[in-house]
């Protein structure tokens, strides 16, 4: 519906209507969180998930105390996308 929208805003004009969509000076691209996350912290979190379930105060007190209780809780999200979650 948003994409329907911004056409009929822009007068079907494809190229005025995707113009709008990106911010000035060309595309943003986001880091994915899971970049930050080295292999052996992402061992350490599935260890400490399957001690402590989803108590990410604990997870991070006693596994991950480097990583922001923010980070920890957006990596838990995006491991569950994974296939590592699905064999869990």
């Amino acid at each position: 519906f948003h994409a329907m929208d911004t056409l009929q805003r822009n007068g079907y004009d494809l190229a005025r209507a995707m113009a709008t969509l990106v911010p000035q000076g060309g595309p943003v691209l986001c880091r994915d969180e899971m970049e930050e996350w080295s292999a052996s912290e992402a061992m350490l979190f599935e260890e400490a998930l399957e001690k402590y379930g989803k108590d990410f105060n604990d997870i991070r007190q006693d596994f991950l105390p480097w990583k922001s209780l923010a980070s920890i809780v957006q990596f838990y999200y995006m491991w569950k996308t994974t296939d590592r979650y699905i064999q869990q």
